[in-house]
């Protein structure tokens, strides 16, 4: 299965990882920057519980301020958020019964490893993990520094 393109404007915060023609991705970045879509109405999604609203609006926030996501990002936002509320779920069941119930362990166990994958996925999608960030920090440094040698 191929690798989803990234954004170019990403790739070029992250130094480039794949060696593309550097003024290449500064073209596309310029393109992409004029498909940008609105960001004005990221709001949750009606079908999330409480518990995944709460985090939609917490992560919507943080993540429109660096303009990481769009109006076009909802889905996959409301997919994240719904996985951590059912994780949230599944723990407090486990809380509750305990690992066991009777002689096996309890079904929920798979269920917030599930839901802890999906995260996962969708979180490394969004630029939620640590190394993500700290990568793109590294990178957006490098790219200052660079800039300033070139006037």
């Amino acid at each position: 299965m191929p690798t989803p393109a990234k954004n170019a404007r990403l790739q070029l915060l992250q130094g480039n990882p794949a060696k593309k023609n550097t003024n290449e991705l500064k073209r596309r970045a310029e393109k992409e920057e004029k498909m940008k879509m609105s960001a004005a109405h990221v709001n949750p999604p009606s079908w999330l519980d409480e518990t995944a609203k709460k985090e939609f609006k917490r992560l919507a926030k943080l993540l429109l301020s660096v303009e990481l996501i769009n109006e076009a990002d909802i889905g996959h936002l409301a997919m994240y958020c719904d996985a951590y509320s059912q994780y949230l779920t599944f723990k407090k069941q486990i809380k509750e019964n305990g690992l066991w119930v009777g002689d096996r362990p309890n079904p929920f166990i798979l269920r917030m490893k599930d839901a802890a994958m999906q995260m996962r996925s969708f979180g490394s999608d969004l630029g939620l993990s640590p190394a993500s960030r700290a990568r793109l920090a590294i990178n957006l440094s490098k790219d200052e520094e660079d800039d300033d040698d070139d006037f």
